[in-house]
């Protein structure tokens, strides 16, 4: 007695599935299962064997009506027609390559519907197994997938563009893995979260390849931060060069800029040197450079010194927590 198939289960779809839905699940477990793909995998073969037994009744109105009403044991390959079933239905075990399902698909072309293909022991229409769910134009209007990878990028590089040396994992038409180095362009003022796309190192499909999507991620600067294209700067000054004002060195990503700093400057202030950031990757103009004042006091001082600033709080008394006394 022959064992009764579930061609349900063995497309991983309930029996309300829409052609689509079944159409899908095939496509999917056609690739993950085919034995070009699997060469290590002993039951890849009678996998694939089994869900192209599937989809090859599930997809025909009338087999699929058959199906439902009398079970697998109508479609035996030797049975000759079961119960309410007339003709037999044979199916051909001899698996065709890789190439051989898929160059025809890649180099189809015809009106709506497509020719029907002939391959090996079963008969098919070629849009039928890996169409382009409805378009009727064939699937040479089906496109490779993009492919996305991370790339991790040294501050200076994002800042002033440069290149970068990669190794991505990528299949070629036959599914077998394979390396690739690559030497990307990186454009200046990128940032963490840019994308950059290079054409033509995606996922292959056939003859075609999609693009690679690089993620930019920017490591830390030691000093320098980013804001949007703002570069943003620490400038640790004594307290004396705060009260009496100077000029010094600031650096910057072009080098070193002088700037003035201001008597009286406050711990925190922020202080503005035009076009010194990054530049816009849109409009092509510079950003700013701000730097931010850190007063900061002498771990000692000498009695000298100690006796001079006694002098000037007295003769110059002022009070800088006015403004709290209010609440205290």
């Amino acid at each position: 007695m022959s064992k009764v198939k579930d061609y349900y289960n063995s497309l991983g779809i309930t029996k309300s599935a829409s052609k689509d839905e079944i159409k899908k699940a095939y496509r999917d477990l056609a690739r993950k299962y085919h034995p070009d793909l699997n060469p290590d995998n002993k039951n890849a073969e009678d996998k694939f064997k089994e869900i192209q037994e599937a989809y090859e009744v599930l997809y025909d109105d009338q087999k699929r009506q058959q199906y439902d009403a009398f079970g697998s044991t109508g479609f035996n390959s030797q049975a000759g027609g079961g119960p309410g079933f007339s003709g037999s239905y044979t199916y051909s075990g001899d698996i065709p390559s890789f190439d051989e399902i898929f160059k025809d698909i890649f180099n189809f072309s015809g009106g709506q519907g497509g020719p029907r293909q002939q391959t090996r022991g079963r008969t098919g229409n070629i849009n039928d197994l890996f169409g382009n769910f409805g378009r009727g134009a064939g699937f040479s209007e089906q496109k490779p997938k993009n492919t996305q990878h991370e790339i991790t990028v040294d501050f200076d590089t994002a800042i002033k563009g440069g290149t970068k040396d990669l190794t991505i994992n990528s299949r070629d038409a036959r599914g077998k893995q394979k390396s690739e180095k690559l030497s990307i362009k990186i454009p200046p003022g990128v940032d963490t979260g840019s994308k950059i796309r290079v054409q033509g190192k995606g996922e292959q499909l056939g003859n075609k390849r999609g693009d690679l999507i690089l993620m930019v991620k920017v490591q830390p600067h030691k000093i320098f931060r980013r804001d949007k294209n703002n570069i943003v700067v620490d400038l640790p000054i004594t307290f004396y060069e705060a009260a009496l004002g100077t000029k010094v060195d600031v650096p910057t990503i072009d080098g070193k800029a002088q700037m003035v700093i201001p008597p009286g400057v406050q711990n925190g202030s922020k202080l503005r040197l035009k076009n010194k950031g990054v530049k816009n990757l849109k409009t092509g103009n510079n950003g700013d450079q701000y730097v931010i004042i850190k007063v900061v006091m002498p771990d000692k001082a000498d009695k000298n010194v100690l006796e001079k600033l006694e002098e000037i709080k007295n003769s110059s008394p002022y009070n800088p927590r006015i403004e709290l006394e209010k609440y205290t």
